[in-house]
């Protein structure tokens, strides 16, 4: 597996690019929010108002799920990036779109409360 990394670097560098981002922005909800304590803003919606409140055991769901689903769509790419280079590149960009998305929500988290 390693020997596939190093072989397919760009796929393998845009999938760590995504983990980076969803776990650093879990670290960083986790800094900023410990000290707030129960209840957590989890959904806010302008219409609604707030939709669901937490703690940081769901942002700690949320950052686990993150970083199972950004480690398997990284196998899976290269997987792919093996048999034909468009889909393994494709998934590979959808994974660093999905870890955009997730620090993206760990960032309104942290504004919202």
């Amino acid at each position: 597996m390693i020997k596939k990394f190093l072989k397919f670097r760009a796929v393998s560098l845009v999938c760590a690019a995504g983990l980076v981002l969803v776990l650093s922005g879990f670290f960083w909800a986790y800094i900023s929010l410990r000290q707030v304590g129960w209840p957590i803003v989890v959904h806010f919606n302008n219409l609604a108002g707030i939709n669901q409140i937490g703690g940081i055991s769901e942002l700690l769901y949320v950052g686990i799920t993150g970083t199972v689903v950004v480690l398997v769509n990284s196998f899976i790419s290269l997987e792919l990036e093996e048999r034909d280079g468009f889909w393994g590149k494709l998934l590979a960009s959808a994974t660093l779109l999905f870890g955009i998305l997730i620090f993206i929500y760990f960032a309104a988290i942290i504004s919202v409360n």
